[in-house]
C-alpha cells in the first residue's frame, strides 16, 4: 500500500514484486582506466560509503541484495549545470520488479537502478540510489513522463530527494486533488511484497518477504544535489527501460487445415479399432503447481524468443490402431498473435506439436464415439471467432474442454499469475494427474518420449 501524508492522508495503491532467480552474476572484467571525474567519484564511494559498518536497513529487501556498481560503464552527464557520475547498479542474479502501475509487466531491477554521484558549490560529494519504476502511461509512449521514484542511500534509507524530484511525487500523489494548495510536505510510503525463487532448489519453494520504503520531500526545501525531473531521466538511464512481461506466442506450425490432418482416422466400433487420447503437460516447474517460471528462451514449440517467462504448456496426442498400423496426430491451442495478462485474447490457432517435450502425460482408452466427439471439438479451434484467452480458454482449458466433449472430465485447478491472470495452467494439471487415483482406462507416465505423427493416407 502506498499513502501520501501531508496534513491530512490520500490513500492509493502500489503493490511491487520483486522475483529473485538465482543465477550467477557477470564480473567486471573491464581493466581500462578511469576519467578522473569518475575516478574521483569511485574512491570517494569506495573510501566513504563502502567503508561503512553500517548495515543495510532490515526492512528494504533490495538494499540486502548484493550489489556492484559497474564502473567500467560509468559515465559523467550534467544535471542542472552539476557534472555528475552515473553508473549502473548490478544485482547478484537476476532480480525483476513488477508494479500494479503497469500490470502485467515486469523489469530487470538494474535496468531502474543507478547511482549518481556529484558534487557541491563546495566541492563536497554527494550520492544516491535512483530507481525509476514506471506506470502504464509511461510503458504506452515510451516516455520518462511518470511513475514512481525513490531515492536512497547504499543501506536502502530514503533520503531527501531534489526539488524537481518532489513536484514528480507530488503529481502522481495529487493528481485531480484540490487539497495540494495546503500540501508542505509529502511523505510517499511504499510497501514491497514478493518472494524468492531458487531455480536450482525446487525443493526449497518460494520464500516471501515484505519491505517499507518511506521517501519525504520538503517542497520548498534547497537541495545540494542535482535536480530530477522527468527531463532528466533519459540522460541518467539512457533509452527507455523495455518491460518484460508473460507473452504467449503463436505457433511454429500451425495447422491450417484441420479436416485434412485429421482425415486418416476413421469411425469404426467394434474392437479391432482401438482409440486413445493422450494428455500431455510440459510444467514451468516440473513437478510443482506453479503456474510459471523464468526461463532463458522462452517455451519450446512457440515463436517466444528471449521471453523471460515460462508458462508451460497442454497438448493432446490422438491415437488409432488397427491391424498392424497406427494413426498418430498431435495438437495444441495456441493464440493466433501474441496475448500477455494485459491484452488476453487473439483468434486461436491449432499446432502440430509433435515435438514438444512434456512432464506429465495421461493416455486414456475411449471408444470410437468418445474418440470423435474429441476430434470434433478440437476442430473448432481454427474456426474464425474461436478465441485463445489466456485466462478462461487457453492451451489447458481447451484439452479439458475437449476432454469433457466425450465424457472424461478431469480436475480443473486453477492458479493466477504476474498482471492478474487466473485460470487453469499446466502446472495445476499436471500435479492433478500425478496425484489422480486412476481407472482402468488410464495410464499416467512422468518421463517424456518421442510421440511423432504416424501414417499417411490418401
Amino acid at each position: 500500500m502506498h499513502t501520501f501524508s501531508f496534513h491530512r492522508t490520500c490513500p492509493g495503491l502500489l503493490i511491487i514484486v520483486l522475483l529473485f532467480a538465482c543465477r550467477k552474476g557477470r564480473e567486471n572484467n573491464s581493466t581500462s582506466p578511469l576519467p578522473p571525474d569518475i575516478l574521483s567519484a569511485r574512491n570517494f564511494f569506495v573510501d566513504t560509503v563502502l567503508s561503512s559498518s553500517q548495515p543495510p536497513t532490515a526492512a528494504n529487501y533490495r538494499a540486502r541484495l548484493t550489489k556492484t556498481v559497474r564502473w567500467d560503464l560509468a559515465r559523467t552527464s550534467s544535471l542542472s549545470g552539476q557534472t555528475t557520475v552515473i553508473a549502473p547498479v548490478q544485482f547478484a542474479g537476476d532480480t525483476y520488479i513488477s508494479s500494479d502501475l503497469a500490470q502485467g509487466t515486469t523489469f530487470e531491477l538494474g535496468s531502474l537502478t543507478r547511482l549518481l554521484i556529484s558534487r557541491d558549490s563546495n566541492n563536497a560529494f554527494h550520492y544516491g540510489l535512483l530507481t525509476y519504476i514506471p506506470d502504464s502511461n509511461a510503458i504506452v509512449t515510451q516516455s520518462y513522463t511518470s511513475g514512481i521514484q525513490l531515492y536512497e542511500d547504499w543501506q536502502g534509507n530514503s533520503t531527501s530527494a531534489p526539488r524537481h524530484f518532489a513536484r514528480r511525487a507530488l503529481s502522481l500523489a495529487a493528481s485531480g486533488d484540490k487539497r495540494v494548495d495546503i500540501i508542505q510536505d509529502i511523505q510517499v510510503c511504499n510497501t514491497i511484497d514478493g518472494y524468492n525463487y531458487a531455480p536450482d532448489d525446487p525443493a526449497g519453494g518460494a520464500t516471501t518477504w515484505s519491505e517499507t520504503s518511506c521517501n519525504t520531500y520538503n517542497l520548498p526545501a534547497m537541495t545540494t544535489g542535482p535536480t530530477i525531473g522527468p527531463g532528466s531521466l533519459p540522460g541518467i538511464f539512457g533509452p527507455k527501460p523495455i518491460p518484460l512481461t508473460i507473452q504467449i506466442t503463436p505457433p511454429v506450425n500451425p495447422i491450417g487445415n484441420v479436416a485434412d490432418y485429421f482425415k486418416c482416422f476413421s469411425n469404426y466400433g467394434g474392437s479391432d479399432h482401438t482409440y486413445t487420447v493422450t494428455v500431455c503437460v510440459d510444467q514451468p516447474e516440473p513437478d510443482s503447481r506453479t503456474p510459471w517460471t523464468f526461463t532463458s528462451s522462452g517455451a519450446s514449440g512457440t515463436t517466444a524468443v528471449g521471453n523471460p517467462f515460462n508458462t508451460g504448456h497442454t497438448f493432446l496426442i490422438l491415437t488409432e490402431k488397427f491391424s498392424d498400423r497406427s494413426i498418430v496426430r498431435n495438437v495444441g491451442f495456441y493464440p493466433q498473435t501474441i496475448v500477455t495478462p494485459m491484452t488476453p485474447i487473439a483468434q486461436g490457432q491449432l499446432n502440430d506439436d509433435e515435438g514438444h517435450d512434456y512432464n506429465v502425460s495421461l493416455t486414456i482408452s475411449v471408444d470410437n464415439g468418445q474418440f470423435f466427439n474429441i476430434l470434433n471439438y478440437i476442430a473448432l479451434g481454427n474456426n474464425p471467432g474461436f478465441m485463445y484467452n489466456l485466462n478462461n480458454d487457453n492451451c489447458t482449458t481447451f484439452d479439458l474442454n475437449a476432454l469433457a466433449a466425450a465424457g472424461i472430465n478431469l480436475p480443473s485447478s486453477k492458479g493466477s499469475w504476474l498482471g492478474g491472470g487466473y485460470g487453469n495452467d499446466p502446472g495445476d494439471l499436471a500435479q492433478d494427474i500425478r496425484n489422480m487415483s486412476l481407472p482402468a482406462n488410464m495410464v499416467r507416465n512422468t518421463t517424456s518420449s518421442p510421440h511423432p505423427n504416424q501414417s499417411t493416407c490418401n
